[in-house]
């Protein structure tokens, strides 16, 4: 019985304490509210730049480069030589049990 009794005590405790801190922390901030003014920095107007449309749309849209894609057949074919040599790797091997002959 002793044993909850002070369980009670030290959480009616740790509450006290918690919300003392609480209310010394908000009257802290409310204080340094009052007495500093903050003041809204000034933003200074610029005008907005001229945008030419020609150079925006070459910029959005950049030339290609027509032989980029001229050797990929190469690439797609190596690809398929590459797993059909590694498809007899990828068959799942049977179950090893360790100290019994195949």
């Amino acid at each position: 019985m002793g044993l909850v009794i002070k369980a009670v005590l030290a959480f009616c405790i740790g509450g006290a304490a918690m919300y003392g801190l609480q209310r010394v922390w908000l009257s802290n901030i409310k204080q340094q509210l009052a007495t500093q003014r903050v003041t809204i920095p000034q933003v200074q107007m610029k005008p907005i730049p001229a945008v030419d449309p020609g150079k925006l749309r070459a910029a959005l849209y950049p030339k290609i480069d027509p032989k980029i894609g001229q050797n990929a057949w190469r690439g797609a074919l190596n690809q398929e030589i590459n797993r059909s040599i590694n498809a007899g790797r990828m068959v799942p091997q049977p179950p090893r049990h360790h100290g019994i002959p195949r």
